[in-house]
């Protein structure tokens, strides 16, 4: 938010301002305009005015200015304390635009003019496009959706001057000209040749001049690596009778592993040349991990 406060002095930050108005010379009066920074072009903006001890008639002027013209946004003749908000419409503008909003407060023995400045901005419509995989395989089906929504978040109903897919080689392979959503969606598909050519792809959506872009990757499948790590106690004593093993399994990108877990354990005996073996198989869990309890002979 901008804020314009001030009194009988210049210069000072907020605290000090009022505190100086209040505890300084009393008589003097307060006014303070407070607006956005940012105002979206050619939208219903708001501004609020607020006037403290008046000693007389006064007067609030507030323009906004720009390239030496002024547009009077609010007048007001006061003789009591006032807070007023009001709502103006704000410029357009294609293009980012600065320009001032100017506070002029005068009487007869009283004159004070503040200016500060505002940024009008236009905002698009968000678009969204959205894949349904990560990656693809040469041969697979590329199917993707595209969304427009307000800056609300409320999606629209909007035409694509055209939506286009092109390869690594930034070749167009697939076209859609002059199509429109259903029901805020539109939805396309593409068959991607079986020699298709590895790489990064991208799906356009022209929306006049503007065009929003996402890439996708198109690579052979390679089965996801995974680790297995036992946990185990390291002494194990004569007298005990169980053992807890914990097995998890992890794949190279952090995901668990799902699954069954194994759990073999053999002990050495002196009349035989034969270990006695234990076998558990058991689920694991959602974590990737699985616990055996072995009983030990």
């Amino acid at each position: 938010m901008a804020l314009i406060v001030s009194c009988c002095l210049k210069g000072f930050f907020l605290i000090f301002i009022l505190f100086l108005c209040v505890n300084g010379n009393k008589t003097r009066p307060i006014f303070m305009v407070t607006f956005p920074a940012v105002i979206e072009s050619g939208s219903d903006a708001k501004l609020c005015a607020s006037l403290l001890k008046p000693n007389k008639t006064l007067f609030m002027n507030i323009y906004l200015v720009h390239s030496n013209q002024s547009t009077l946004l609010l007048q007001e003749k006061a003789e009591q304390e006032f807070h007023r908000c009001f709502n103006f419409q704000a410029p357009l503008a294609e293009a980012e635009s600065v320009q001032k909003i100017k506070v002029e407060l005068q009487g007869e023995s009283f004159n004070m003019t503040e200016e500060r400045k505002v940024m009008f901005k236009s905002y698009h419509p968000l678009t969204f496009i959205q894949m349904d995989k990560p990656f693809y395989i040469a041969g697979q089906t590329v199917n993707f959706r595209v969304v427009t929504m307000d800056k609300s978040f409320r999606p629209l109903d909007q035409q694509y001057s055209a939506v286009v897919l092109e390869d690594s080689q930034d070749n167009r392979i697939g076209q859609w000209t002059n199509v429109s959503s259903t029901r805020w969606i539109l939805q396309r598909s593409y068959d991607l040749n079986p020699e298709a050519r590895e790489g990064t792809y991208k799906v356009k959506a022209f929306i006049g001049e503007r065009m929003i872009s996402h890439d996708f990757d198109v690579k052979k499948y390679v089965l996801p690596k995974f680790g297995v790590f036992v946990i185990s106690p390291n002494p194990v004593s004569i007298d005990d009778e169980f053992m807890v093993i914990e097995v998890c399994g992890k794949y190279t990108y952090g995901k668990p592993v799902l699954g069954k877990s194994s759990v073999k354990v053999c002990r050495k005996t002196l009349d035989t040349h034969s270990p006695l073996c234990v076998k558990e198989s058991t689920e694991i869990s959602k974590t990737g991990c699985a616990n055996h309890t072995e009983t030990l002979i």
